[in-house]
């Protein structure tokens, strides 16, 4: 018997062929246009998924994908089930929705995707308070870049995100939610620290701890100091906040980071934000959600809980 087709209902008419699970599976492949991709997405493994894919083929006896150039496409057979696996994961998200809206937040679950900034420093705090208003609801939190957060959101598999960035897709709304200040870090015995400010000039020519190409923080940073006709050489290439941080920790020398990042080692003493006159940097926190698309009363309920005066920096 087929194994997509081989669970029976109550009645003995036989259950639904194929299985949720492999459109869930196809619907991930399709999308991320990787076996391996979809894998870590659903958390299985490569041979996982690609049997998923087998039994699905075998129920259409057709392929639904090919391999070209080390890419994988879709065949006109997985183009046609594609329009239909997707409503078929709108529709198990909708019945979610429904039987959730009938119980309020007694049960049920929040999901929602973070960039790493916000999902590392900011939800934290937040997410306890949430749990503790709403104990039987169950959290769950996707951290990526912003560029996956909002994939996953432009592919209904996330309601909704919160991004670091501004969000150029036309079927998605971005409403800004807080403002992060980036602070330019150094140890407390750097001599910038003795003062109550410095100049854009006492900045040229000066090393600086700096993320990787293609860092959105660092071209934040990047586009001020042009502004300003500053140039400051790269002392360090690191790939995250938290390495950098840890950097200027061990007096590696000095790095722009967000607030956020860092408002414990501030708060304590270990650093010390250096201004510099006439030069503040600072970017907007966004929620992007599918346009009209109405969240589940988790995902409102969490939304009402993080809403903050726009004028409020964190």
């Amino acid at each position: 018997m087929n194994v997509a087709s081989s669970i029976q209902n109550a009645d003995g008419y036989g259950a639904v062929a194929p299985s949720l699970y492999f459109m869930r599976t196809f619907h991930a492949v399709a999308t991320e246009r990787s076996f391996t991709e979809a894998g870590h997405r659903l958390n299985l493994s490569q041979p996982a998924v690609s049997a998923q894919i087998r039994a699905l083929e075998r129920h259409y006896g057709a392929r639904l994908f090919e391999v070209r150039h080390r890419r994988v496409h879709l065949t006109a057979e997985g183009e046609a089930l594609l329009p239909y696996a997707e409503r078929v994961l709108d529709l198990l998200r909708e019945a979610d929705d429904a039987v959730a809206a009938t119980q309020g937040l007694r049960r049920g679950r929040l999901t929602l995707g973070a960039s790493a900034t916000i999902g590392n420093y900011l939800l934290p705090p937040l997410l306890a308070r949430f749990a503790a208003a709403h104990p039987a609801l169950r959290v769950e939190v996707q951290v990526g870049t912003t560029a996956e957060v909002v994939a996953r959101v432009v592919a209904d598999e996330l309601p909704f995100g919160l991004v670091e960035a501004p969000v150029a897709q036309p079927d998605l709304e971005a409403r800004p939610f807080a403002e992060d200040e980036m602070v330019l870090i150094a140890p407390p015995d750097h001599p910038w620290t003795r003062h109550g400010a410095v100049s854009p000039d006492d900045l040229r020519g000066r090393p600086l701890l700096r993320r990787e190409p293609g860092s959105g923080t660092q071209t934040l940073v990047d586009h001020a100091l042009e502004r300003a006709g500053v140039a400051m050489p790269a002392a360090m290439l690191l790939g995250s906040t938290e390495a950098l941080k840890e950097a200027v920790l061990a007096g590696l020398g000095v790095a722009w980071v967000p607030r956020l990042a860092a408002a414990r080692e501030l708060a304590a003493g270990d650093l010390v934000g250096v201004r510099v006159a006439g030069l503040e940097l600072s970017r907007t926190l966004y929620v992007v959600a599918p346009v009209g698309r109405r969240l589940p009363p988790a995902g409102r309920a969490f939304l009402d809980a993080l809403e903050l005066p726009p004028s409020r920096r964190l």
